[in-house]
């Protein structure tokens, strides 16, 4: 059990040191790797952002066909299924713009970061 311990120790000490040996041997700054990690950043929230729209309409489809099922066999389909799926298809289409508006009112349109992407509802972008 100790050993186990000292040798993750090892490991995690050493690819600590070859990391901060590789970053000191590189001509990036601090700054770089930090617009490194912000651009890269962009990316991840656009393809959440499309995860979470095509999340919604496949959603809303299902609730369609739990409608249909319910309207066929009340009995053994409740009404409370399909209205969940079509909340969840709800909050899914509409989540993008819904975080916007949040950052916009917690932080105020002033901010220079705030919604996805870094960007302010309403503010022009490039």
């Amino acid at each position: 059990m100790f050993s186990k311990t000292i040798g993750k120790l090892a490991i995690c000490l050493s690819t600590l040191f070859i990391s901060a040996w590789a970053f000191a041997q590189s001509s990036q700054t601090l700054g770089d790797l930090a617009n490194n990690i912000t651009g890269s950043m962009k990316d991840i929230t656009n393809f959440l952002t499309a995860g979470a729209y095509v999340g919604g309409v496949c959603f809303f489809i299902v609730a369609i066909f739990q409608f249909k099922q319910h309207k066929e066999n009340p009995q053994q389909n409740p009404l409370s299924k399909p209205m969940m799926i079509l909340a969840m298809a709800t909050a899914l289409i509409f989540l993008p713009t819904f975080i916007g508006s949040i950052s916009t009112t917690i932080f105020g349109s002033s901010s220079t970061s705030g919604g996805a992407c870094g960007f302010q509802p309403g503010s022009s972008s490039s």
